[in-house]
């Protein structure tokens, strides 16, 4: 079953362009709803992880996780990622299987999810978040191959259809900044639970595309020379790098907002904003990318990076942290989206979710590394920490110039 229905002539304003193709799945009709669909998986991948990442950390503060401990719990994800998502992408690749798989592997999430909610352990938050992970972290790179076959495909925009993800990130920070001025942590979570729940059905009725067959993808991915390609090894490490550095910020950041007096309201917004700096980039995603490029685009976001986190200690009031959270329109999103881009120019369609699973890999290992480093570094002097991810950021752009194809 997928999503069609029909096409009311002002809906054209909908995040997709004229279509380049014409097979059915190509009439406009179609069109809307696949591209409606699309932004929906990010929508709800979205909502889910946006209360993981700002109050996951809260709520095991709350259940009294020393700092060391909550940074090795927010880095395990991360390790995860590294052996569990190029596993799991191959496999979904070779299997034909994009849509499923990321169905399935919701389901999964969300039920180790509603268990990790009761837990208090130490050792048993720990297994829970490995076995969740395992399954968690394949998902995104998975709708990012889906999203961009129906862009080489069916001529739909990535980044509109992707600022749909953002968009409702920001609305999960506000509803979780203002549930906290009277509620718990551990209740948002079950919003994570659902949203998944949610992301598994939307999976399921999107139409499958061209390379979601089994005769076009019996082959091994790993005997593909693209994937074994120098300038491709350079972005994913390079991107690696760049978004890796985000782990004192997703470990840290409402915490250190809180410490030095800025509210719980504002901290909700403080996430939001920095999202909705980085939707401008998805939305207006087609300029950027014509004017500077895959690779532009990474460099001017990687110094952006470079310059947040060398500042971000500093920022103690709100209109310091407000100025620091609008470069999150850099660090993130023009990262992202210049890596996603690179990616789909240097890989085949059939390999996508294969090649999104290995800048997944890079990301976890350098995010999981340093979330641990910077979990014995807060606690010596918060701001250490952040000079870490800086250090980490500067070593992103230069791997960027040696980049030497520049899309």
């Amino acid at each position: 079953m997928s999503f069609m229905g029909t096409l009311h002539p002002h809906l054209y304003c909908f995040p997709m362009t004229m279509p380049r193709s014409t097979s059915p799945l190509g009439k406009p009709s179609n069109l809307f709803w696949i591209a409606t669909g699309v932004s929906g998986l990010f929508a709800a991948f979205n909502f889910a992880n946006a209360f993981f990442l700002a109050y996951f950390p809260l709520f095991l503060e709350q259940i009294k996780f020393t700092p060391v401990q909550i940074a090795f719990v927010i880095a395990l994800p991360n390790i995860v990622r590294i052996f569990a998502t190029p596993i799991m992408t191959s496999i979904s690749d070779r299997a034909g299987r994009r849509r499923h798989s990321m169905a399935l592997f919701s389901v999964v999430a969300l039920l180790s999810f509603w268990v990790l909610i009761y837990a208090s352990d130490y050792w048993v938050v720990i297994g829970l978040v490995i076995f969740l992970s395992i399954f968690y972290t394949p998902i995104q790179p998975l709708q990012d191959a889906y999203a961009y076959e129906t862009v080489h495909t069916l001529g739909l925009n990535y980044g509109p259809m992707r600022s749909w993800g953002s968009i409702a990130f920001v609305v999960a920070t506000l509803i979780g900044g203002w549930y906290l001025s009277f509620g718990e942590p551990a209740d948002l979570l079950f919003l994570t639970v659902g949203s998944l729940g949610l992301l598994a059905v939307v999976a399921v009725l999107l139409p499958g595309m061209p390379s979601e067959s089994r005769s076009v993808t019996k082959e091994s991915v790993w005997s593909a020379e693209e994937l074994r390609d120098p300038q491709f090894l350079l972005v994913v490490l390079s991107g690696g790098l760049l978004l890796g550095s985000f782990s004192a910020l997703y470990a840290f950041a409402s915490i250190y907002w809180l410490s030095v007096g800025i509210s719980d309201a504002m901290v909700g917004g403080l996430w939001a904003l920095g999202t909705l700096a980085e939707i401008g980039i998805f939305v207006w995603g087609a300029f950027f990318l014509r004017h500077l490029g895959a690779w532009g685009l990474m460099v001017t976001g990687g110094v952006a990076s470079i310059i947040r986190w060398l500042l971000f200690p500093f920022a103690t009031e709100a209109w310091s942290a407000i100025i620091l959270q609008l470069l999150h329109a850099g660090s993130f999103g023009m990262v992202f989206l210049g890596v996603v881009s690179y990616l789909s120019k240097l890989v085949s369609n059939k390999r996508l979710a294969t090649a999104q699973g290995l800048f997944q890999t890079a990301f976890g290992a350098v995010m999981g590394i340093s979330g641990i480093a910077s979990g014995w570094l807060y606690e010596v002097e918060q701001a250490y920490a952040f000079y870490l991810m800086s250090g980490i950021c500067m070593a992103g752009v230069l791997t960027l110039l040696l980049v030497s194809k520049r899309v």
